[in-house]
């Protein structure tokens, strides 16, 4: 055999290789060719379609009433209308420098050099999308866009429109008029829309009297209008605003030197007396921007629908028990209420009282006294103790080298866990604790429904697990996170989310959200049930058997109460009460007596009781099941 033929086949192979590997440089430069004209083609011809929005329109156009309807999608609760005195334009000239630096910080820091959107800005959100993390990378021409067209849908038909529109308008209008077409209709909050509106809302004066800190917090709360308010939540606001600094510093256009700056002082965010509806109002507005990214200036711009969980029924019955209540009781006495149906998490009725100086107590931690001690049970179980333990109940105690003692006149020797449950034992319940352990105890809490953050701090102090106190009150607690925990032993150790949107329609029906049911199997079914079993039981009047744990924070060692709980449910409610004042004081009634956990809260939480279940004996419910993944 010679070496020509096997020449020639290595020629033949090497011209077989050569043709593929043309094959696929061309194909390849055809991909490439095709992967850069093709957009580039379809933006031109989008360029040309689309029509650029007018700012007056979009100004005129957020002019629409949000609709609040009750559970039944029928009947009204409320209307948020929008206000025209919370809306006056400014021209550029008038808009000071420091705060055109300061929105531009904190939300486009390209602003002056982009053709309306930023490359390395859509990178970064594409990025921060796929690993989870937070930030996204629309410029100021691109949220104005946005509120524009209206559209907030989460598609890539919607980002490309809005890319073309930003192109198109930065080639339209000049930087400085987008800029004032920006801050004349951006929502900051507090119902107003616009910078100069913001100015009035948060420090009484004109933006050009707004100084360099003021205009930093403005800026700051561009993206959550509503939970980033200073009154609302004063960390999140100071976070937000040290950020605005720091970007505006970064950039050289920070005009006074930064450690001279000090956070502002703002007005308050609702200075008028409170009522319920109102706290309603701002709990949906709340969780429409948080939950639904759809934020108030938004919702006006399109006239929503929003179908609440408030079950009108109940509402309507603890909003008439607070007032008869409440009426004639002494100045410092403030009460709060939530219901949740324990099978969805829906917030049936809600009142954070406030008696006039707008504050909603509904969401302001307080001492938890003996109601805590329902979670001491539940770590007892989960560690392998059944009820009928037996632990000492005598009082005064010293327990781990600290002083419990029970209420005035109780005393429980022995005392089995069942009968401490029954009871405001609170040394038995603390004897508990120390052999479990309290840090068993806070993460039975815990899995109950307690937050273990509240704003960015520990729920239950800095050391949870030295920090727990049964009874004396030190562990503070939410009232809506109370009615959340019981309502877990309500749904047989089911955890379920509260909230108050069930979905937001357009005026034509078409749903723009729908909440999403969360379901946790957080605390076994058994030990659940069994916590249920071992509490009071009463009846209502419909002869459902509901089970109860009255609470106290007791004030010194007389009997008397600085803090009255009731909490309680059936297998469709959880209703908590509290009741209490602003300072640790013996609180008393109108006839100068001891308000107790039996008294004055127990009125408020049974009219809720009786009100849901209205006097028909209701079908056994079926119990909730969580996601198996």
């Amino acid at each position: 055999m010679t070496d020509e033929p096997i020449a020639a086949v290595s020629a033949t192979k090497s011209r077989k290789g050569k043709r593929l590997w043309r094959v696929v440089r061309r194909t390849c430069f055809a991909l490439v060719f095709l992967a850069i004209a093709v957009p580039i083609i379809a933006f031109r011809i989008c360029y040309e379609i689309y029509k650029v929005p007018d700012p007056n329109e979009i100004a005129a156009g957020q002019n629409q009433t949000i609709t609040l309807y009750y559970s039944d999608g029928r009947t009204e609760l409320g209307r948020i209308a929008p206000t025209s005195g919370n809306r006056s334009s400014v021209r550029f000239q008038d808009i000071p420098k420091h705060v055109q630096d300061a929105v531009l910080a904190a939300e486009d820091n390209s602003f002056w050099d982009n053709v309306g959107f930023d490359i390395t800005g859509i990178a970064r959100a594409a990025w921060n999308n796929l690993t989870g993390a937070s930030g996204g990378g629309s410029t100021v021409t691109q949220q104005y866009v946005k509120k524009a067209t209206g559209n907030e849908s989460l598609s890539l038909e919607r980002k490309w429109r809005e890319l073309v529109l930003a192109k198109k308008m930065a080639d339209t209008y000049s930087k400085s008029d987008l800029l004032t077409a920006y801050l004349n209709t951006v929502y900051f909050g507090r119902g107003a829309n616009g910078i100069q509106a913001a100015a009035h809302a948060y420090f009484g004066k004109d933006i050009q009297q707004v100084t360099v800190s003021e205009a930093a917090l403005l800026a700051g709360v561009i993206q959550r209008p509503t939970y980033w308010d200073p009154d609302v939540d004063r960390e999140n606001a100071e976070r937000r605003w040290n950020f605005v600094l720091d970007q505006m510093n970064n950039q050289g256009w920070l005009p006074v030197d930064r450690a001279s700056l000090r956070f502002p002082a703002t007005l308050p965010r609702d200075a008028s007396p409170s009522s319920a509806r109102m706290q309603i109002q701002n709990q949906v507005l709340a969780e429409l921007e948080e939950l639904a990214d759809l934020r108030r200036d938004e919702a006006h711009q399109r006239g929503y629908r929003v179908i609440t969980t408030i079950d009108r029924d109940v509402q309507n019955s603890v909003e008439r028990a607070v007032n008869d209540v409440m009426t004639g009781q002494p100045d410092y006495l403030r009460a709060a209420v939530v219901s949740i149906d324990p099978r969805t998490g829906g917030v049936l009725a809600y009142h954070g009282g406030g008696n006039g100086i707008g504050l909603d107590y509904a969401q302001s931690p307080q001492e938890a006294g003996t109601t805590f001690g329902t979670f001491v049970a539940v770590a007892a179980m989960g560690k392998g103790y059944r009820l009928d333990y037996q632990v000492d109940g005598g009082s005064p105690r010293m327990i781990d080298g600290i002083p419990f003692q029970n209420p005035a006149g109780v005393t429980c020797r022995p005392c089995t866990i069942r009968k401490a449950l029954q009871q405001p034992v609170n040394t038995a319940m603390a004897q508990l604790t120390s052999r479990v352990s309290v840090g068993a105890v806070a993460d039975a809490a815990y899995q109950a429904g307690i937050p273990r953050e509240l704003r960015g701090k520990p729920a239950l102090g800095k050391d949870p697990d030295t920090r727990i106190a049964i009874g004396s009150g030190s562990t503070t607690v939410r009232t809506i996170d109370m009615a959340r925990a019981y309502s877990t032993l309500a749904a047989r150790g089911v955890r379920t989310t509260p909230h108050f949107v069930s979905r937001v329609e357009d005026i034509t029906g078409t749903p723009r959200y729908n909440a999403a049911l969360s379901l946790t199997q957080a605390i076994a079914p058994r030990i659940a049930q069994s916590v249920t079993e071992a509490l009071s039981f009463s009846l209502l009047p419909s002869g459902q058997r509901v089970a109860s744990r009255p609470g106290i924070r007791p004030y010194g060692d007389e009997g008397a109460t600085a803090k009255a709980w009731m909490v309680g449910y059936t297998s469709e409610i959880t209703t908590a009460v509290w009741m209490g004042a602003d300072k640790l004081l013996p609180i008393k009634n109108k006839a100068g007596k001891d308000i107790t956990a039996a008294g004055e809260p127990s009125v408020i939480w049974r009219a809720a009781m009786d009100s849901y279940h209205g006097g028909q004996i209701p079908e056994p419910a079926a119990r909730p099941t969580p996601p198996t993944s």
